[in-house]
């Protein structure tokens, strides 16, 4: 299945930018980002990765980056379930409880790149997978 990713972590722009659709919001926060992935879920994208914050280690990382499918499946019998929308209303929800959800102006560079770098790992992983499948 073809995919398009959407994130605001200019590394995996940088990486996929030549050899996949990749949508980078740069000043985007990580409930701004959430938000632009729920218009492409309502408007009958499918979530190809998890929106979930990964791991507990990684709950604090400013930096999303989701892969949603290339076209839209509005209308479609499989996927005629409402899941997709509840699973990313879910995850703003989750995002907007997190008591320590760090704001990216605040945080020292050295620190970014690191966050940048778990990123597009987990990322990565998952397109391997994706690719595979």
């Amino acid at each position: 299945m073809e995919y398009t990713i959407i994130t605001n972590n200019s590394k995996v722009y940088n990486f996929y930018k030549e050899t996949n659709e990749v949508l980078f919001y740069q000043k985007k926060d990580l409930i701004d980002l959430l938000e632009i992935i729920k218009e492409k879920i309502y408007k009958g994208h499918i979530l190809l990765s998890d929106p979930i914050l990964s791991t507990l280690d990684n709950l604090d990382n400013p930096y999303k980056s989701v892969a949603i499918s290339k076209a839209d499946f509005l209308g479609k019998i499989f996927i005629n379930d409402d899941s997709q929308k509840n699973m990313i209303d879910s995850t703003i929800k989750i995002a907007k409880k997190l008591p320590f959800r760090k704001i990216i102006l605040d945080i020292e560079e050295c620190e970014l790149e690191k966050y940048r770098f778990i990123d597009l790992n987990i990322l990565t992983e998952f397109i391997k997978r994706l690719d595979n499948f």
